[in-house]
C-alpha cells in the first residue's frame, strides 16, 4: 500500500479495514509512505495497530521513502514494498491504494485460481464506486462494472486491469521483473502488467467475480482520471500523455507468450 497524504487516514484505515477481514488467507501488509515526518509516522503507526489487532496475524511493515527531493515518488513507494515483500520471503504479493478497498473474500478467491491453474498472475474483476466525499464518510450515489476485456489479448490491448485487481505468486517469477519503472509517473501499473503478464502464464477465470472496490469522487481528487471505459482511455493531463507516449515506446520491445490459462 502507497499513502502520501496523513490527511487523508481514514481512508488509509478503511483500506486495512479490508484487509484485516480476509478469510482462508494471512495477509502482511506493507505501508510505504511518501516523506513522512517522525510526529506523522507515529500517527500513522497508532492508526495501524488500531486497525491490525490480531496477535496472530503478522505484522505490518510501514516504510517510509525520505529522499530529501520533491519528485513524484509513485513508482519508488511501489518498488519499495517490493523489495520489502521479497526479503520477507512471502509468496503472495498484491497492491492496494489507499483510499480502496477489498472485499472479505478477494485474496482466497486470487490464491484459489492461482493454485488451480499453476499461472503466475490470477486476475478478477474490481467495481467502481461512485463516490462523494461528506465530512465523516462517502457517500455511494453508483457501482458499476466499466472495465471490458476477458484475456491476455484483450489487456496487451489496453488496460482492463486496476491495481488491485490481481494477484501475484512469486514463485512462479523471476524476481528482476518485478519493479516498476520510475521513468513513467503515470501508467506505471501498466507498464508493469505489459511486462510481468505479457511474459507469463496468467488466470483470468475469476473475471466476473467482484473483489474489491476501485474509488472514485466525484470532485475529481483521485490520482487517477475518473471516467467509465478503459484506464487507458481515461488519461488526458500532461502526465498521462508524455507517459503514454513513453509506454507506446516501449511496449513494443516487452516479450509477449501465451499459454492455455490466458484465455
Amino acid at each position: 500500500m502507497r499513502f502520501h497524504d496523513v490527511s487523508k487516514l481514514m481512508l488509509l484505515e478503511r483500506a486495512i479495514q479490508s484487509l484485516h477481514a480476509q478469510v482462508g488467507v494471512v495477509l502482511q501488509p506493507i505501508i510505504v509512505t511518501q516523506r513522512f515526518t517522525m510526529p506523522e509516522l507515529e500517527i500513522l503507526q497508532a492508526a495501524v495497530r488500531r486497525q491490525w489487532y490480531f496477535s496472530n496475524l503478522p505484522t505490518p511493515q510501514i516504510l517510509n521513502l525520505d529522499d530529501g527531493s520533491a519528485h513524484d515518488a509513485r513508482s519508488d513507494l511501489l518498488n519499495m514494498g517490493v523489495q520489502c515483500h521479497l526479503q520477507l520471503g512471502n509468496r503472495y504479493l498484491g497492491f492496494l491504494d489507499y483510499d480502496d478497498v477489498m472485499y472479505t473474500h478477494a485474496y482466497r478467491t486470487l490464491v484459489g485460481a492461482l493454485n488451480a491453474s499453476g499461472a503466475a498472475l490470477a486476475f478478477a474483476t474490481v467495481e467502481v464506486a461512485n463516490v462523494v466525499s461528506l465530512k465523516d464518510y462517502e457517500f455511494v450515489y453508483g457501482l458499476t462494472k466499466p472495465y471490458r476485456g476477458r484475456n491476455k489479448l484483450d489487456l496487451i490491448k489496453e488496460n482492463f486491469c486496476p491495481l488491485h485487481s490481481y494477484l501475484l505468486d512469486c514463485s512462479r517469477l523471476n524476481p528482476e521483473e518485478l519493479y516498476f519503472r520510475a521513468d513513467l509517473n503515470r501508467l506505471e501499473d501498466y507498464d508493469f502488467l505489459l511486462r510481468v503478464a505479457g511474459s507469463n502464464p496468467c488466470d483470468f477465470s475469476k473475471l466476473g467475480t467482484s473483489v474489491g472496490l476501485y474509488v472514485m469522487r466525484s470532485d475529481g481528487t483521485n490520482s487517477t482520471p475518473h471516467g467509465d471505459g478503459p484506464v487507458t482511455l481515461r488519461e488526458q493531463g500532461t502526465h498521462w500523455k508524455d507517459s503514454a507516449a513513453r509506454l507506446g515506446a516501449l511496449r513494443s520491445t516487452y516479450e509477449v507468450r501465451f499459454f492455455a490459462c490466458d484465455f
